[in-house]
């Protein structure tokens, strides 16, 4: 029998993003589209058990994506709809599957689909994998607010205890890497700085964050009670932004605001590192945002799949950048896909992903990487580094 031809069963992911648009606070809403094919040989001439073979072959590999679930496959042969009796149930969400194209060749027949897939807004199955998080220093936008206690240098703490509130509060995630420089958004190179990013500490994410705010406020006194020597109000606001390193998608961006009465001399420097510091008023109030924080990115998270990054490919073995600090155990299993960016007339940017057919087995694991080969023994195909795994 003639073998199937393993590069058939490319899934193209297209997930829609537009750099400066509102999707910084709606990408749960948004669909994505998927183009799949699948091949089966038709025995016996019966042509429509082959079509429901290969469909279900191509949603397969669709669904290691998308977590979804499919009400109903409309089969369209020359655009005309002959049935609909495929069912096939996941934690997600697909309005509907068409069959886009069907090809007979050598007693065989493949077929394209194109799926519509919105994604559940209340419940998922979160990663037994936690998600591995880059940032850097975060940069102060008014630097002469900082003049007062000499905070000119909190941006080099701030990322510390927001790993430390990661470490104590987050479930699904965690502040993997802090790069000692300085980082500030640039909307037009935001998607390459993001996977630049990402590869450098070999992370799955990315958090950037900004003070926006250490304002400290006027407070109004009376003549008649000079005696009187108010304790003036400081303002902390901090803005944070995630991005999926790997394909540089921004994620999710909020911006968080407090403030507390500053116990210090307002011509009184405060060492960034001291506890006088973080246990004051204002830097409990700091604190409790950096704890809000890791909490929603952490929610954000947990229903994201989790991906390694291929470093290095050696006969049959590929080596990954993730090990038992992630979670990794011999034996688990993994889909192997490639990542490509590409951009339309109109200036939009699409991630497409293809998956390879051959899912591949732990067989050796490091604290920070692991070592993987063919599940079936078959050769790995045009797999080479910075390709990606995905748990399956």
């Amino acid at each position: 029998m003639k073998p199937v031809n393993c590069q058939i069963f490319s899934v193209k992911l297209i997930t829609l993003f537009c750099a400066f648009c509102a999707a910084l606070f709606s990408a749960q809403s948004l669909a994505a589209w998927f183009e799949s094919s699948g091949q089966a040989a038709i025995r016996n001439g019966n042509i429509e058990l082959a079509r429901q073979n290969a469909t279900q072959e191509a949603i397969k590999q669709v669904l290691l994506f998308a977590g979804a679930s499919v009400h109903s496959v409309q089969k369209m042969a020359n655009g005309v709809l002959q049935n609909d009796d495929l069912t096939i149930r996941a934690s997600g969400e697909v309005n509907s599957i068409e069959l886009i194209d069907e090809v007979f060749r050598d007693g065989y027949l493949t077929v394209s689909l194109r799926a519509d897939i919105f994604p559940q807004k209340n419940t998922c199955q979160s990663s037994e994998y936690p998600k591995s998080i880059v940032t850097t220093w975060h940069p102060i936008d008014n630097r002469e607010q900082a003049t007062t206690g000499n905070l000119f240098e909190i941006g080099t703490r701030l990322p510390e205890v927001l790993q430390q509130n990661f470490e104590d509060f987050a479930q699904q995630s965690s502040i993997q890497t802090i790069l000692p420089f300085y980082y500030a958004q640039q909307p037009l190179s935001m998607i390459n700085d993001a996977m630049a990013l990402a590869k450098q500490s070999s992370s799955q994410y990315v958090l950037t964050a900004t003070v926006k705010d250490l304002s400290l406020n006027n407070v109004n006194q009376s003549k008649w009670q000079f005696w009187n020597n108010p304790t003036p109000i400081r303002n902390f606001s901090y803005q944070v932004t995630l991005y999926d390193g790997y394909t540089g998608t921004l994620m999710w961006q909020k911006l968080y605001s407090s403030n507390a009465p500053w116990d210090f001399d307002t011509h009184q420097s405060v060492d960034i590192n001291s506890g006088l510091l973080w246990q004051s008023a204002y830097g409990v109030a700091i604190s409790s945002i950096m704890q809000d924080i890791a909490i929603n990115v952490d929610e954000k998270l947990a229903c994201s799949p989790t991906y390694g990054r291929i470093i290095q490919v050696r006969g049959d073995q590929l080596t990954l950048n993730i090990g038992s600090n992630q979670g990794i155990q011999n034996g688990d299993e993994f889909t192997l896909f490639q990542l490509q960016q590409k951009h339309n007339p109109q200036g939009q940017t699409f991630t497409q992903f293809n998956l390879h057919p051959t899912p591949v087995r732990v067989v050796s694991v490091s604290p920070g990487t692991a070592v993987a080969v063919s599940k079936d023994g078959t050769l790995l195909a045009n797999i080479q580094a910075n390709d990606f795994v995905s748990k399956q």
